[in-house]
């Protein structure tokens, strides 16, 4: 019997690809993973299904992993997560040399408290690399969310619900006034502002300000070098390779922010 993979399932392995490369990008302004016969200690935040976790642990570093309780990826999980409340981070002052986040920041409700956490856990001479979305990865959200609703629509026409192998193979219709909302215009992705204002959300702006006002110095920023939207509209449908070369035209999806301890003099 064929198996036929659900949109969930096509989803995760189009988001373990995305987050795979945006890793090999980031790594490279993490420490050395060992020094003086000590593996480096690193904290990811907001891990998801554990896949970038599990990748860094089988590269020599010695990694915590948090994600909240209600996270939307706890049943598919591949790596030994420990859950928090999504603010008070469970660990010792200064006990990692590093701490990570891949698109998790902009959708922390208690923004400063969250980063006042992560200066007491990182050690003195340690650094925090941090991806968030691009204001570019916004604009483009907002044309492919109807490039997703149109696919979507399609599926539900074409696909035979006796035959359907799971039910999440079939689209569902909005049930709620709220639902039909959130289908017909595209609901903003973090938790400032809205739909167009997330654009100035996403901006090196707002973020350095955000980094310095809680204690860290921005020592570089870059790219991901990788051209992805909000709304999945193509998935696995266009190859990493196309993704990366659509980045130098488009813009890249994803910002990576290199921080420092802001130490007294």
């Amino acid at each position: 019997m064929t198996h036929v993979s659900t949109p969930r399932q096509s989803h995760l392995t189009f988001l373990d690809a995305v987050r795979a490369y945006e890793l090999d990008t980031a790594i490279k302004y993490f420490p050395a993973r060992v020094g003086q016969g000590v593996s480096c200690r690193l904290l990811e935040v907001g891990a998801g299904t554990g896949a970038q976790a599990r990748r860094l642990s089988e590269l020599g570093y010695a990694v915590s992993a948090l994600e909240i309780k209600d996270s939307s990826y706890r049943n598919v999980r591949c790596f030994d997560i420990v859950e928090y409340d999504g603010v008070n981070i469970p660990l010792p002052d200064q006990s990692h040399d590093v701490v990570f986040s891949s698109n998790v920041l902009e959708h922390v409700v208690h923004l400063d408290e969250v980063l006042k956490e992560t200066y007491r856990v990182l050690s003195d001479d340690g650094v925090c690399v941090h991806l968030v979305p691009t204001p570019s990865c916004r604009a483009w959200s907002l044309l492919a969310h109807y490039a997703w609703l149109a696919r979507r629509i399609v599926r539900k026409l074409l696909t035979v619900r006796p035959i359907a192998v799971d039910s999440e193979d079939v689209p569902r219709m909005p049930t709620s006034a709220g639902a039909w909302l959130s289908t017909l215009f595209p609901p903003r992705h973090g938790e400032r502002g809205n739909t167009v204002t997330e654009i100035y959300y996403y901006s090196h702006s707002f973020w350095c300000r955000k980094f310095e006002e809680n204690g860290f110095h921005v020592v570089r920023i870059d790219s991901n070098d990788l051209f992805y939207t909000m709304a999945n509209a193509l998935g696995s449908l266009m190859s990493m390779e196309m993704r990366h070369t659509l980045a130098s035209v488009l813009g890249s999806a994803c910002h990576i922010y290199v921080l420092k301890k802001k130490l007294a003099e």
